[in-house]
């Protein structure tokens, strides 16, 4: 048998489907209800391609190769259809990808997965999930403004959880050790860039282009290092003891940074640093138009220099700026914010790159959390009051307390954003949340019993992995579809518990979930036996 898949010829000794040719091909077919080893569903209609020949569309999981098939998976028709199936999923979603906390994180930190694993006494994890996003943590979270805690869901029922002062623990738990953790970075992109001032800007930036693979030097005009986070005036230096900076610039150092101090003589070359340097970061704090004018950067008498604000460059080609010198008295939020950024520009530049920035993933939005629901979400997590010890700002937390804070995080985001077909496809394909937007959205459910699953109706896609993969394992009480029509959905038959429903296949489910309705409950305790009844 001879067929095309995207003007690809193969050859087919045997039947098999379009979806299994074209992956013995090299060629992905986006598919989120089957699974192999499975029988298909053909529900979620991700897979649908169209044979020229024909002119027909076939779901490709479940239809079978024909003689003289001209299958294309990439045509006009075929992507808008993708986008479409998506668009019909998105309106029925209820779930967030992200935390409302990680959302309004300006450095978009994983913060309920780092709590998670503070919690669970999973330290190395959790150093690794903070600066994974976040340069200079210790030195950060001592005077961030901590903006996801004004969003954390928790304050819905009385307080936000403690975030920043989390952070800040594992943080200075990390610096305190011998060795601290040291982030994995790209292989060497034989790229140097060139960072002026060493504030918190200057470092920050240095961080995420050192991640990158960039040869990494900071140039600082005093004998030592810091900038301004040793101005009494804008920092309170009762909470930046020398070892907190010391271990963010060892930490720098190991990852291979260079630093330079007293070395700017009498001002900044720039001709020469271009010369030298593939690109040229300015981090050297609020600058007067004199200063300006002798550095020989553009600028507006009234607003400062000028910076393309989508690429971070100055009107110098190759000189980008960041931080308190594009505007002034930057808070240290923000100025790690704009490292982030400018850093990324900065590296696509260097790179030879189409300077892009940062670009976001696709993020669903549950939004405004309706009457009752704040109830559903608290289920899973201790009701106890904010955890607020003495000296709290000075001493921080001690791992009792923060053990015990940790317990109070609702954890709002979904365990699966990481790898969520929906999302993944959603990203790929530009799928809007408000294409097919209806009235008012279901109402939020979550299933947390004493289970090792923990089930959200709500971003279930229908898929019906988890209905055979419960009867397949002759689950007694195993998921089956509950419900007729649109309403349908899956679910433990005959109103048995979870526990009931996923007795040995409750790791299985989970794993097959394309979505993440199913997660992993990191409060099972297997040795209550069969105990089943009220969420706890």
């Amino acid at each position: 048998m001879k067929l095309t898949i995207d003007n690809k010829e193969i050859e087919l000794d045997e039947a098999t489907t379009i979806f299994h040719a074209a992956k013995k091909a090299g060629i992905d077919i986006p598919i989120m209800c089957y699974r192999d080893g499975y029988d298909y569903f053909t529900s979620c209609m991700m897979c649908t391609v169209k044979d020229q020949a024909t002119g027909r569309t076939h779901p490709a999981c479940s239809a079978l190769c024909a003689e003289g098939m001209e299958i294309d998976t990439q045509c006009d028709e075929i992507m808008a259809h993708h986008k479409s199936t998506l668009e019909l999923l998105l309106s029925e979603h209820v779930g967030d990808c992200e935390a409302p906390c990680q959302r309004l994180c300006s450095i978009h930190s994983e913060i309920p997965k780092m709590i998670r694993e503070i919690k669970d006494d999973q330290f190395e994890d959790a150093i690794a999930t903070v600066r994974e996003d976040m340069a200079i943590p210790s030195i950060l979270e001592r005077f961030c403004t901590a903006p996801c805690e004004k969003g954390c869901r928790r304050a819905q029922y009385d307080d936000g959880v403690s975030i920043k002062h989390m952070t800040r623990f594992i943080s200075d738990w990390d610096l305190k050790r011998e060795t601290p953790y040291i982030p994995p970075m790209r292989e060497s992109s034989g790229k140097k860039i060139a960072i002026i001032g060493s504030g918190a800007t200057g470092l920050a930036t240095s961080y995420y282009l050192a991640r990158e693979g960039h040869a990494c030097v900071i140039f600082e005009k005093e004998e030592q290092l810091g900038g301004r986070l040793r101005s009494e005036e804008d920092y309170d230096q009762s909470l930046m003891q020398d070892w907190i900076i010391e271990g963010e610039v060892k930490v720098l150092k190991m990852m291979g940074i260079d630093f330079q101090t007293a070395s700017l003589g009498q001002g900044v070359a720039l001709e020469s640093l271009q010369n030298e340097y593939d690109a040229v970061v300015l981090t050297c704090g609020q600058m007067g138009n004199e200063a300006l004018e002798a550095l020989g950067i553009p600028f507006d008498e009234k607003k400062g220099i000028k910076v393309n604000r989508k690429t971070a460059m100055t009107e110098i080609d190759g000189v980008f700026a960041a931080g308190s010198i594009t505007k002034a008295k930057m808070p240290i939020l923000k100025c790690v914010q704009s490292a982030k950024d400018v850093a990324a520009c900065a590296s696509q530049y260097a790179n030879g790159d189409k300077i892009d920035g940062i670009v976001e993933m696709y993020n669903h939005m549950m939004g405004r959390l309706q009457e009752g629901e704040i109830d559903i979400f608290v289920t899973g997590a201790n009701p106890i009051a904010r955890v607020t010890p003495e000296n709290l700002e000075v001493d921080g937390y001690n791992k009792e307390d923060v053990q015990l804070e940790g317990e109070r995080c609702m954890h709002c985001d979904c365990r699966a954003s990481h790898d969520c077909s929906l999302r993944i496809y959603s990203d790929k394909y530009g799928a809007k949340q408000s294409m097919f937007k209806g009235e008012q959205r279901a109402k939020y459910e979550h299933v947390n019993q004493n289970a090792g699953a923990v089930y959200e109706s709500g971003k279930c896609i229908k898929c019906s992995l988890c209905v055979q993969i419960t009867k397949e394992e002759d689950e007694t009480y195993g998921f089956t579809f509950v419900g007729r029509g649109f309403d349908v959905k899956a679910g433990v038959s005959l109103d048995k518990t979870l526990w009931e429903g996923l007795e040995h296949v409750a790791d299985k489910v989970v794993e097959a979930c394309p979505t993440g309705a199913l997660s992993t409950n990191e409060k099972y305790q297997p040795e209550q036996g069969k105990i089943v009844g009220a969420d706890q």
